[in-house]
């Protein structure tokens, strides 16, 4: 698995092509409908957002949390439309809870053994 600085998915929703960027550096976190953006925030302050966003004349909810675990859905009213909107960035994330579970608990197995 390479390195890519940028990471970016794209999604069909109402007839309309959404393309969600993440900066890896500057936690910059763009959604761009039919390449004009629509949302674009700094993640780096808070680890949860919620804000409303309009695609295609329709109103939905974005949601962004990074705390542990990376999770980004896009909901209109009570239904999800978008489960992950960066799928990759979420099995990142996955990955690195799981290493650091392991890691912290060989450190904590050689400690009592020692």
């Amino acid at each position: 698995m390479r390195f890519e600085r940028i990471q970016t998915q794209r999604h069909e929703v109402s007839d309309s092509t959404i393309d969600v960027l993440y900066d890896r550096f500057t936690t910059k976190f763009v959604v761009k409908e039919n390449n004009a953006p629509i949302y674009s925030a700094f993640l780096g302050i808070g680890p949860i957002r919620k804000s409303g966003i309009v695609v295609n004349g329709s109103s939905y909810t974005l949601e962004i949390t990074w705390l542990l675990l990376w999770q980004s859905k896009l909901k209109s009213k009570d239904s999800v439309v978008i489960n992950e909107l960066l799928a990759r960035r979420r099995r990142q994330s996955i990955v690195m809870l799981i290493y650091m579970a392991i890691i912290t608990s060989m450190k904590i197995g050689l400690t009592f053994l020692s």
